[in-house]
């Protein structure tokens, strides 16, 4: 006679997880929903079963706001908010510029103050003084690993005992013992979010104070029309995001610390270093590139929008809309701290009255249950296996790396880096991967060349007393020595590689232009400026030509070796470069491909990743089924064809071998057979 034991609704936490993808590593995604759906399906008839399932939920719950919570807060480390100097007239009466200028560059200071105590949160550098927040992260997922371990190993003991026996009252308090030896880890993060969450909450404080008084509130007030419609726009942009959070990663309140970081970005709209702040995601991943790219499109136009008001380009309202932004947003922290710290107290709860709720789920049961509630058991844990395989990482922000590429095919070869920054090789013949030395934080390959960008994401699986320092600079490979060679003294934000000619973007602020390499040492040539005060935010290499999307207003150029020309009018969210030709996904998520000479023929609806063959054919990827899709171009309108469900990544090289990754993280090439057509035979996976 089962009894109910868990909550009345106990599905509810897992509706939430539908559509997550938490990624593990190269390619490797876990898609949330394929385990979140399976345990919904569940209806567990023994109470033994629902307490596996409330337990399953409330770890993921758990998790995923702990890492929600530490992607914003790493967000706000990585971004500033921008000098200012007031020369002009005073925005408003009785504002002095000279009182304005220390009120604002006070402001500045406070911000950096609240920057450096948020750094301890995910600084994983032993000489910090003790283990980060970030670092203590993994230890949900192990906890629940070994728990369930425990739980599973003694179960088989006591359906065999005889409940009140003395064997079985042992068994009890050895699981107790086992459960509660877990339980410290768990209470040490709760306990290291309190009191660091106090300290932020503290200076967030004191920067909305400097930001509501005196000075600063005379200026906000003489822009108040100007940043109420930067305000709204932001409720947009969080309405966008909102309606559809399967492209966070994260559970209710998490999407919100999505959005919060959104907002972080916004409010830099008039910075060359980039419109918008997602942070390198937590929990193994910065969100799978096809969600950025996602993301980017159904936004980009908001941002264009606001980066058009000639307004935003005067100091005095640039400053008047950083200090309403900021101090907003750094007011969120406490609300989404505590939210996170609710959930690990009900997690630690759960496991501290697990062992008496399964003696109880036990002893309530008939005999001929007993195998009932122990094979309800094993089978979600078995739906749950993938969150024990989590390892925490933070990649850098797409403000340093827009588009960072993890995945490049050149010739029979694949170059591929995994979740912890390690590059391999695959070759088509010998059907495997191969490590390579050092790290990388984005790859790309094409013909003889193959470059990266050098570093590694941050590493919250454990302190390290040697961490991989990321330089960002350029680096290519050699297979004869098997050594990178480092080919620019700038940190680059993005690379391409074509026609044997290596570009790269600067992450310097004040300098974010296209730079190509002059083949030897260090030496770098800038190509001439981009129009406007626009900067670069992603590039492409296509034959002898140059593509280029700026950060601002999303505008397409293409470079001939003398001047950049406008390609289209279209808000352009992502271009993928290949086989001599440009595949452009614009904000409204329309494919278009786009030949040197200038012709663009638009593909597609719906599109969230694509790639070309040489005779101009296309594959994609549909944002709203994940099915990959094939375009034949030289229809008019291109015909359709669907190939293969639940696709994330599309890929090819300077040939026409196809590789596309599914929603599990496995990779699979494209076969063609005269007798057979089409076929995908899967590669192995990357070493563990």
């Amino acid at each position: 006679m089962p009894n109910d034991m868990s909550p009345p609704n106990a599905h509810a936490p897992l509706d939430a997880l539908a559509d997550r993808r938490l990624r593990l590593g190269v390619h490797s995604h876990v898609m949330l929903s394929h385990a979140a759906r399976r345990l919904m399906a569940m209806e567990p008839q023994t109470a033994t079963g629902r307490l596996a399932l409330n337990l399953v939920a409330q770890t993921s719950i758990s998790l995923l706001s702990v890492s929600a919570i530490t992607g914003y807060v790493y967000a706000i480390t990585e971004t500033s908010a921008p000098s200012v100097t007031f020369r002009g007239d005073p925005p408003g009466p009785g504002i002095n510029n000279a009182e304005l200028q220390e009120a604002y560059n006070d402001f500045r200071q406070q911000y950096s103050s609240f920057q450096a105590h948020a750094g301890a949160w995910v600084n994983t550098d032993p000489s910090s003084g003790g283990a980060s927040i970030f670092s203590q992260l993994v230890s949900v997922p192990r906890t629940f690993g070994q728990i369930a371990g425990a739980v599973e190993g003694k179960f088989t003991i006591l359906r065999t005992l005889p409940p009140g026996s003395s064997g079985y009252d042992s068994a009890m308090r050895d699981l107790k013992a086992l459960i509660g030896a877990e339980l410290p880890d768990i209470n040490t993060l709760k306990t290291a979010m309190e009191n660091l969450g106090t300290t932020l909450q503290d200076a967030a404080v004191s920067l909305e104070e400097a930001a509501t008084t005196g000075v600063l509130k005379q200026l906000q007030d003489a822009y108040a029309a100007e940043i109420q419609s930067l305000t709204d726009c932001i409720k947009h942009c969080q309405q966008q995001i909102d309606s559809d959070n399967a492209k966070i990663v994260g559970l209710g309140f998490a999407s919100a610390a999505a959005i919060g970081v959104g907002l972080l970005g916004l409010a830099n709209f008039w910075n060359p270093f980039g419109w918008i702040m997602i942070a390198g995601g937590a929990v193994g991943a910065y969100f799978a590139i096809s969600e950025i790219l996602t993301l980017k499109g159904e936004i980009a136009s908001l941002k264009a929008k606001i980066q058009n008001s000639t307004l935003w380009r005067e100091d005095d309202s640039q400053a008047a809309a950083t200090v309403a932004t900021f101090s907003n947003q750094v007011q969120g922290f406490g609300s989404l701290n505590d939210a996170a710290q609710k959930e690990l107290t009900t997690l630690e709860q759960l496991y501290q009255s697990l062992a008496d709720d399964i003696n109880t789920a036990i002893s309530d049961l008939d005999a001929g249950d007993l195998d009932k509630a122990e094979q309800e058991w094993s089978e979600v844990m078995a739906a749950a296996a993938p969150l024990a395989q989590l390892t925490a990482y933070i990649w850098p922000s797409s403000v340093r790396l827009p588009n960072p590429t993890d995945f490049s095919a050149t010739g029979d070869e694949v170059y591929a880096i995994d979740n912890a920054g390690k590059p391999y090789k695959y070759t088509k013949g010998a059907n495997t991967w191969t490590e390579l030395p050092d790290h990388a934080l984005s790859i790309v390959a094409s013909g003889q060349i193959v470059a990266a960008i050098d570093g590694a994401p941050l590493d919250g699986s454990a302190i390290t007393p040697d961490p991989v320092p990321a330089s960002y600079k350029v680096k290519t490979y050699s297979a004869d020595t098997n050594r990178w060679t480092t080919i620019s003294d700038f940190a680059a934000a993005a690379i391409s590689v074509a026609g044997g000619e290596i570009y790269a973007i600067k992450q310097q602020t004040d300098d974010r232009q296209v730079y190509k390499y002059n083949g030897s040492g260090t030496g770098w040539t800038k190509l001439a400026d981009l129009p406007g005060p626009d900067a670069a935010s992603q590039i492409a290499a296509v034959s002898d030509y140059v593509y280029a999307v700026t950060n601002n207003s999303q505008t397409l150029y293409s470079y001939n070796g003398v001047e950049w020309s406008k390609v289209m009018d279209a808000r352009v969210a992502s271009i993928q470069a290949n086989n001599d030709r440009l595949a452009v996904i614009t904000s409204d998520m329309k494919l278009h491909l786009v030949d040197t000479d200038g012709t663009t023929t638009e593909v597609a609806d719906s599109v969230i990743a694509a790639a070309q063959t040489q005779n101009r054919n296309q594959f994609f990827i549909k944002s709203d089924s994940l099915e990959l899709a094939f375009a034949d171009n030289e229809d008019s309108p291109p015909s359709v064809t669907d190939m293969r469900p639940d696709a994330v990544g599309v890929y090819t090289g300077d040939t026409d071998q196809i590789y596309y990754a599914d929603k599990n993280g496995e990779v699979f090439r494209a076969q063609y057979g005269e007798s057979t057509g089409l076929s995908w035979t899967q590669l192995p996976a990357l070493p563990a």
